[in-house]
C-alpha cells in the first residue's frame, strides 16, 4: 500500500515567545557591547592622532625658532656688557620656553662624535682626541628623543 500523505520532518521546535524576546535582547546587548568597544577604540586612536599632531606642530615651531636663538647667542658674544644683559634675558626666556616643551640641547663639545645627533663639517689633526668633538659651530637640539637639528661640529682625527 502506498502512502500519499506527505511526511512532515520535524523542524526546530517552536520557541516560546518569551524565549524569542530573551534571545533578541541578548543579540542587541552583544551588538551594543561591540559598538561600544569600537567607539572606545576610535576615541583612543583619535586621541593619539591629536597628540602626535600637536607634538609635530610644536617641533615645527621650535625648529623655526632655533635660528632666532642662534642669532641672539651670536649677538651676545659681540656686544658690550651694558647691552648684553637685555639680550641674555631674552635668551634665557627662550631657553626656558624650550625647556617647558621638552627641548634639550645635544651635548657636543668634548663628546664622542655620534652621526645620529652630530653633523661633522670640519676635521682637525689631534690624535689625542681622535673621534672627539673639538668645536661646535651650531648647537643641536632634540625633543622627546627626536633630533630637531643636528649639531654642526669639528671632529678630531
Amino acid at each position: 500500500e502506498e502512502i500519499t500523505e506527505p511526511i512532515e520532518i520535524p523542524s526546530e521546535p517552536e520557541k516560546e515567545p518569551e524565549q524569542e524576546i530573551v534571545d533578541k535582547a541578548e543579540e542587541y546587548k552583544d551588538l551594543l557591547q561591540r559598538l561600544q568597544a569600537e567607539f572606545d577604540n576610535y576615541r583612543k586612536r583619535n586621541a593619539e592622532s591629536v597628540k602626535i599632531a600637536r607634538s609635530d606642530g610644536i617641533n615645527e615651531m621650535i625648529m623655526e625658532m632655533l635660528p632666532i636663538m642662534d642669532s641672539f647667542e651670536r649677538g651676545i658674544a659681540s656686544l658690550e656688557d651694558s647691552a648684553k644683559s637685555g639680550m641674555e634675558l631674552i635668551c634665557k626666556q627662550m631657553s626656558n620656553l624650550f625647556t617647558k616643551y621638552g627641548v634639550e640641547e645635544i651635548a657636543s663639545l668634548g663628546e664622542t662624535f655620534d652621526p645620529n645627533v652630530h653633523h661633522a663639517i670640519a676635521q682637525s689633526d689631534d690624535p689625542e682626541n681622535a673621534g672627539k668633538i673639538v668645536e661646535v659651530f651650531q648647537k643641536g637640539y632634540k625633543r622627546n628623543n627626536k633630533v630637531l637639528r643636528a649639531a654642526l661640529v669639528k671632529v678630531a682625527q
